[in-house]
């Protein structure tokens, strides 16, 4: 029975470290950025067919992945590549929200040119 705890108490040690461990590697400002580069790939994947609510999630996940990067004590090289992928993520932003824009005025002037066609029509009747 001793052997036995031994080999449970070994086991539950071993699986304490690797818990500590993944801890320890999943809070690194390596993985920070690293999770900031796939948000930043999937964003550019993804932009275009964003709708007002997708943007407005997107921005705000970017948010926080840009404030857990920042809380980091960063060398000039990794501050100049984190600035480089907020760079993009805003680009990408600003392509969404003017293709939401443009959509808006697409729509509006749809809807403006049947009430002109209904107006122009009245005028030659008249």
């Amino acid at each position: 029975m001793e052997k036995k705890s031994k080999v449970i108490m070994i086991t539950a040690l071993a699986a304490l470290i690797v818990f500590i461990a993944a801890l320890l590697i999943g809070n690194s400002k390596s993985s920070k950025i690293k999770k900031l580069e796939k948000f930043t790939a999937q964003v550019e994947q993804e932009y275009q067919n964003y709708s007002a609510s997708d943007l407005e999630k997107a921005q705000a996940k970017f948010d926080k992945y840009v404030m857990k990067v920042e809380k980091k004590d960063l060398t000039g090289e990794e501050t100049t590549h984190v600035n480089e992928l907020k760079g993009e993520c805003k680009g990408y932003f600003a392509q969404a929200k003017a293709h939401l824009i443009l959509q808006d005025f697409n729509k509006a002037v749809d809807e403006a040119g049947d009430e002109v066609k209904g107006v122009i029509e009245s005028m030659k009747k008249n």
